[in-house]
């Protein structure tokens, strides 16, 4: 009698976009997995980021699973709590509760060339082996907090966008909100009129286009309940016009968003000296593109300052300027994104031979097509480095836990303990996507997240999304070294 080869155990790390994606894959292909997550629950981002105002930029009928389509997305691009509830509800329709454990934060990942696996340790010390670890923390998983000088000493609250204090409202109070990025063009028009006093402290400015956010129609969700085909044609439209991205600076398309983006600036706000403030030198997409219908106008109202002089330091009632100001205010808000560019920077992994990841990416982080490292047996990353902002998230992370399924499936058939990406393989591919970046809208005149210290962009894909797809499915077993 053959009996069938022992499944590999597998833990996933994360219970965001991503984790949920691999945990459906291993669920359908009968695999012995455990989903670990610092929350409470399913969502991830989505659960964690609960500001005024959390909404994606991403098309909702796109920003979803192919397999999960929503019919009753509200409007073109989904709120927080509807996104969450979609994250929940998928979850739920696949089982995945039963391999959830929550409230549990791991920290370090160590691979044992004698055992051929890995330990993996929580924040409380306890510990747990398993064959296979996916990381499915994401991109956007540690805040940034800039080290700001007499932050200690600030008497009143202060809170990151990502861990907003619900315990007390910001309606009466004199608020400085640090950073001008994703979150805070979400958050700031919500708060703004009921403060006392907001002031918006900008380092850098960035463009924002008009978003033009349409709800559906009773009549259009019942279209795509009974026709499923027709909340396809939404989401292919959405699919296409991000593959029609081009992502060189001198494009014309590159040209084209610029110049709308500056004709948005120049009809929303009147006054020249505000408006020179709020007018970038760079071109659209060398930061993260934003879109919004209230930033601008937000500038307009009566207790609403635009303070571009630098911070220099923070006093126990507010924040000095480089100008000598003093800016008192009752709560900051760090509106500063996340640590991006620190790929798995939540995580300590030491893999063969000891050898530690954060000493491997310190000249950025580098993974073969975002999910396989070599020097790390059997460890797949999900949104790994160099797989952003080409197309919805979503999209990718399908590819890449498809991909990790087809893997273990692969070693199971062939009873392999462990795979590992060929040094030769992931170096000339991460030469090759390097070589793609010269001339990209990324390396314009300006600082941002994509970009290592020393200039390597590390965060961002060169080609479009189906590229990557489609590269990922050709993938085989002869580029790892396998035992």
């Amino acid at each position: 009698m053959t009996t069938s080869p022992k499944k590999p155990t597998v833990a996933i790390i994360g219970a965001g976009l991503g984790g949920i994606a691999m945990g459906i894959q291993l669920s359908q292909g009968g695999y012995d997995f455990t989903i670990f997550d610092r929350g409470d629950d399913f969502g991830g981002t989505w659960r964690k980021n609960t500001y005024p105002g959390a909404a994606c930029d991403v098309p909702s009928h796109f920003y979803s699973y192919s397999f999960a389509l929503n019919p009753r997305w509200s409007k073109t691009f989904a709120d927080q709590p509807e996104i969450l509830g979609y994250l929940e509800k998928v979850a739920g329709d696949h089982g995945l509760a039963d391999h959830l454990v929550p409230r549990t934060r791991i920290t370090t990942l160590r691979w044992s060339d004698t055992d051929q696996h890995w330990t993996l340790t929580s924040e409380d010390g306890k510990t747990g082996e398993f064959d296979i670890v996916i990381s499915a923390v994401g991109m956007l998983d540690v805040p940034n907090i800039p080290d700001i000088p007499g932050a200690a000493r600030f008497g009143g609250r202060a809170f990151h966008s990502s861990h907003w204090d619900h315990s007390k409202s910001t309606a009466g109070e004199r608020v400085a909100s640090i950073g001008t990025g994703a979150s805070a063009v979400q958050y700031v028009p919500v708060i703004a009129a009921s403060t006392e006093h907001l002031t918006v402290f900008q380092r850098t400015p960035i463009w924002v286009s008009p978003r033009f956010d349409e709800p559906f129609t009773a009549e259009q969700h019942e279209l795509f309940e009974h026709d499923p085909a027709e909340a396809l044609k939404v989401r292919d439209a959405a699919f296409q016009q991000y593959e029609s991205a081009n992502f060189a600076a001198d494009s014309a398309m590159t040209k084209e968003l610029t110049d709308m983006a500056h004709s948005y600036l120049m009809r929303k706000v009147k006054d020249p000296e505000l408006r020179a403030k709020l007018t970038p030198s760079y071109p659209v997409g060398c930061k993260r593109p934003l879109q919004s219908h209230s930033w601008f106008s937000t500038f307009a109202l009566p207790n609403v300052t635009l303070e571009t002089s630098p911070i220099a330091e923070l006093t126990e009632r507010g924040l000095r300027t480089a100008d000598g100001k003093e800016h008192e205010v009752d709560t900051i808000i760090y509106g500063t994104g996340f640590r991006a560019a620190d790929f798995l920077g939540s995580l300590d992994v030491y893999g063969r031979g000891g050898r530690r990841l954060h000493d491997d990416w310190r000249d950025g982080a580098e993974a073969y097509l975002g999910t396989v490292v070599p020097g790390y047996p059997n460890l797949f990353t999900l949104y790994g480095p160099n797989t952003n902002g080409v197309t919805s998230i979503i999209y990718i992370l399908e590819a890449q836990s498809e991909f990790v399924r087809h893997v273990l499936d692969q070693m199971g058939r062939q009873q392999l303990q462990s795979v590992e990406i060929k040094h030769q393989v992931h170096d000339a591919y991460n030469t090759e996507i390097q070589g793609a970046m010269a001339g990209t809208v990324w390396l314009a005149n300006c600082n941002n997240y994509f970009r290592h210290s020393n200039g390597k962009v590390i965060t961002q894909f060169p080609y479009n999304g189906q590229t990557f797809v489609e590269r990922l499915a050709r993938v085989g077993l002869d580029e790892f070294m396998a035992s």
